[in-house]
């Protein structure tokens, strides 16, 4: 029986919208529930369960596809695909996962060839911090390849999917698993019904998943390598792959599994080996002098940076941070689709916005407060923007007109306008009082990822995932220029306070900074071993933070471009970072305060007294 377009599930919760696909024994459909959103519902083949002989299986095979909806609940994490529901629907069992748009990296392979370097390791990095999780969880994914992982459609943010033949494991017990495997993608051991288990299981399968992203080509199976057929390195096919890569792969997919990385964390430290080494050739001025389970003190030239408050509140990753002009607030958004006001001062939480029917439907991910304090705004993955008013709380408008999900939002200095960059590769100019769309910018091919308001009022800059960063007039519209140093995605831009240098993190690990009136580049920063996902600019412009994916926030000096420090603390990527304005009894009273947010559900203070 195949489903029909139209057909009701589940007591009408949801409505099949059509067949996605079928595998071996499972069949998946396009559906919507009851609030309209787009989702996956994945059953077992009728044909499958009729089968003479599968009928003595049947009660197992429903059991093993309950079961894996269950592994797939309790892996929270943002590239691992979420599930809504379990029900059964006749004899039939249902999961209900997200719908994620886009095209899944075996597709993408076939249309580009192969992946440069990296962002090839961009999507390998997310997809093991999901492995990690689901280790944590006492499970083995076992069926880690390229047609397992989407890539969120006009996003740099890949999704580890399809846990049909995951499996618990104790760490080197021998256990029987059912022998499943894709050449090429699945270590020796995997080939036998009885051997120990093990983290280096899915060690193999990231490291031959790297090397078919950076060369285009399914690497030699396991059993092939078992009889004398030797394993290509990968430079081989892509002489510009790096050595720290090359070896890399060739550590994880050892054909002895005692001789891989024992752990993914392990294996993706190879990654960064040879860049940590550098490291030590220019060190930075810093000294760890703390470490408790509260905070982590440096001492810089200037001072001493302390992280003075831990903010918990949020049930899932903060996307977003921003402080008000007279420093007395912090705002928060997250993907729990909520925004919580904080006391700079205190910590203390003093609101939270969104709640119950009055927020966005998706992940809050830009916040920004209006020059005199009154107004927030906030971008959503729901495509809209909202106002609301401090003071209360309260909503005041949504904003409609983007077609894809809003990352980035920017108040005008005059606080009379706002600028919005969306992953349909526009910007969009609102007037705040009246909510009227102003103006729509196009030129970008990717999405854009950041914007902001040059001091003056009179360019906005955007950043944007086609690797580029422009500089619009705003009177006008028009592009001024486009700069194209990085190699990668431009996650994040900010002009300095003079605005004279504008500042780009990008998804290459790099900082740029340019002379804004001639576009020329000043100077690169190179630190970062992730993605730079957020900048700002200290107050007197003499100093920028950024947050990456690393897990930590460096301090660097402007005018040298020497790296001052290293703030460590945060537990996952550090989404955002900003410093208050230079307010009177603020700044000076407690020098330079930094505020940051992170997946690790946090939002951390950090002042250097």
């Amino acid at each position: 029986m195949v489903w029909n377009p139209g057909q009701r599930l589940f007591g009408g919760r949801y409505i099949v919208e059509r067949k996605l696909g079928e595998g071996g024994i499972g069949i998946t459909y396009l559906a919507k529930n009851e609030y309209g959103e787009l989702r996956v519902i994945k059953t077992l083949k009728e044909e499958i369960l009729n089968n003479p002989a599968w009928k003595p299986h049947r009660d197992k095979l429903r059991q093993d596809f309950r079961d894996e909806a269950v592994r797939l609940a309790v892996c929270r994490h943002p590239h691992i695909v979420q599930i809504e529901n379990i029900f059964d629907e006749g004899n039939m069992p249902c999961m209900v996962m997200e719908y994620i748009e886009g095209e899944d990296m075996g597709k993408r392979l076939q249309r580009l060839g192969m992946l440069p370097e990296a962002e090839a390791l961009l999507y390998i990095r997310q997809v093991g911090e999901a492995v990690t999780v689901i280790h944590r969880k006492g499970l083995l994914h076992r069926d880690i390849k390229p047609r397992n992982i989407m890539i969120r459609s006009g996003k740099s943010e890949a999704v580890l999917i399809d846990f049909g033949i995951a499996r618990e494991f104790i760490p080197n017990v021998v256990q029987k698993h059912t022998v499943y495997r894709t050449p090429g993608f699945a270590p020796p051991e995997q080939y036998e019904l009885e051997a120990p288990r093990g983290e280096y299981i899915d060690v193999y399968g990231l490291a031959a998943t790297l090397y078919s992203l950076v060369t285009g080509i399914v690497p030699t199976s396991a059993e092939e390598r078992r009889r004398n057929i030797p394993l290509e390195p990968p430079q081989n096919f892509n002489p510009n792959l790096s050595d720290k890569v090359n070896q890399a792969i060739l550590r994880g997919m050892e054909l002895q599994s005692k001789q891989r990385p024992q752990s993914v964390q392990e294996w993706l430290n190879l990654l960064d080996a040879d860049f940590e080494e550098d490291l030590t050739e220019i060190p930075p001025t810093k000294l760890i002098t703390t470490n408790t389970s509260s905070q982590t003190t440096f001492v810089l030239d200037q001072g001493e940076w302390k992280c003075v408050h831990t903010l918990k509140g949020h049930n899932s990753m903060v996307q977003t941070v921003a402080i008000s002009d007279d420093g007395q607030i912090v705002a928060s958004g997250s993907s729990d689709n909520t925004i919580k006001l904080w006391h700079l001062e205190t910590g203390k939480l003093l609101r939270s916005l969104g709640r119950w029917f009055s927020g966005h439907s998706s992940m809050v991910h830009s916040v920004a407060f209006s020059p005199d304090g009154e107004i927030l705004a906030s971008g959503s993955w729901d495509e809209t923007i909202k106002l609301w008013l401090i003071g209360s709380g309260k909503e005041i408008r949504t904003l409609k007109g983007h077609t894809n999900c809003v990352n980035s939002v920017t108040f005008s200095p005059s606080g009379q306008m706002l600028a919005s960059g969306s992953a349909d590769c526009t910007i969009k100019l609102w007037h705040v009082i009246s909510g009227r769309e102003i103006r729509t910018v196009a030129g970008h091919t990717d999405s854009v990822w950041s914007v902001a308001w040059s001091p003056d009022g009179e360019i906005i800059a955007s950043g944007s995932a086609d690797y580029t960063i422009k500089l619009w007039q705003v009177s006008t519209g028009s592009e001024i220029r486009t700069l194209t140093e990085h190699s990668f995605f431009v996650n994040a831009i900010a002009f300095s306070p003079d605005g004279e240098i504008l500042a780009s993190g990008s998804s290459d690990c790099t900082i740029k900074l340019w002379e804004v009136s001639t576009g020329s580049e000043i100077r690169t920063l190179i630190g970062h071993s992730h993605p730079v996902w957020s900048i700002a600019f200290s107050p007197d412009g003499e100093w920028l933070a950024s947050g990456s994916w690393d897990k930590t926030i460096k301090i660097w000096h402007v005018n040298t471009g020497r790296e001052i420090s290293t703030l460590i603390g945060h537990h996952n990527y550090v989404r955002s970072v900003a410093y208050p304005p230079r307010t009177p009894g603020v700044y000076s009273l407690h020098g330079q305060t930094l505020v940051s947010g992170s997946d690790d559900d946090t939002v951390k203070i950090w002042r250097c007294e």
